[in-house]
């Protein structure tokens, strides 16, 4: 009797072991084998380079002849907070003839952590409690409207 506790509670074991695997999912640009490496400067055009790879994650803001293809692999075990593992941005740079002009490769090693600034914007004006917004209206509206002939409202063309 005694030898058969542990072998029925090696299934349950193996099964707690098994539930705690790191969880990995890829998200964002993932070219097809090979595909990142027919790239050449000097060659290729934006229309080959979309037909080569697809269309970038992003192109820059202020300069549209620079494209970004992103990817990122994010990982997690149990309930911790998922972070990431792995990390690859590809910086294609074209010249004023559309062709390629540069390629860079980026890393998870060249990411800078951007801390979010807390600044408040500041506005005008007085801040006012909810006893002062409710109160402050006292007094400024005006009775009903004097009806001095005709009907309320805005005047009609008539319709001839």
């Amino acid at each position: 009797m005694r030898r058969a506790v542990p072998f029925a509670l090696a299934p349950l074991a193996l099964a707690l072991v098994a539930a705690c695997d790191n969880v990995s999912t890829i998200r964002g640009f993932s070219p097809s084998p090979g595909s990142v490496d027919k790239l050449e400067v000097n060659t290729q055009s934006r229309e080959d380079v979309q037909r080569l790879i697809g269309s970038p994650s992003a192109v820059a803001t202020f300069n549209p002849n620079v494209w970004y293809y992103i990817s990122e692999k994010q990982e997690y075990w149990g309930p911790k907070r998922p972070w990431i593992s792995e990390q690859n941005v590809i910086q294609i740079t074209f010249n004023d003839s559309g062709r390629i002009s540069s390629l860079k490769y980026y890393d998870l090693e060249d990411a800078k952590e951007i801390t979010m600034v807390a600044r408040i914007t500041p506005t005008s004006g007085k801040e006012l409690t909810v006893l002062e917004q409710l109160l402050g209206n006292i007094g400024k509206f005006t009775g009903p409207a004097k009806q001095t002939g005709g009907s309320p409202g805005a005047p009609t063309g008539g319709g001839g």
